[in-house]
């Protein structure tokens, strides 16, 4: 539990954006920065992404996660790092901006 305090601190103060970096092709500035704001948000409020049945992403209060949750909580980790490396790697190649995902949108 207390990695997860320590992301969401972390997240508080602008992770999320910082990682996504210059926009791509097809993004733009103010979108990224309106995701790394509202990410910013939820992680002031003490939100956390967890995965539920069907693959779908909700947020839920960290004091609230169970150690069942704690997987469903690393589930989503993983969504978002997938989605932040093909990120970089389109950058590294001038393509095209990934598809945000869904929670993020």
């Amino acid at each position: 539990m207390q990695m997860e305090r320590r992301r969401l601190r972390e997240r508080c103060e602008g992770k999320l954006r910082r990682a996504l970096g210059v926009a791509l092709q097809g993004e733009s500035v103010e979108e990224l920065d309106r995701l790394g704001e509202e990410d910013r948000l939820r992680a002031e409020q003490g939100l956390v992404p967890v995965v539920v049945e069907g693959g779908k992403i909700f947020y839920k209060h960290i004091d609230a996660l169970s150690r069942v949750d704690m997987h469903f909580r690393t589930a989503a980790e993983r969504v978002e790092v997938a989605w932040l490396k093909d990120h970089v790697e389109r950058r590294k190649r001038g393509a095209d901006s990934p598809t945000f995902p869904y929670h993020l949108r």
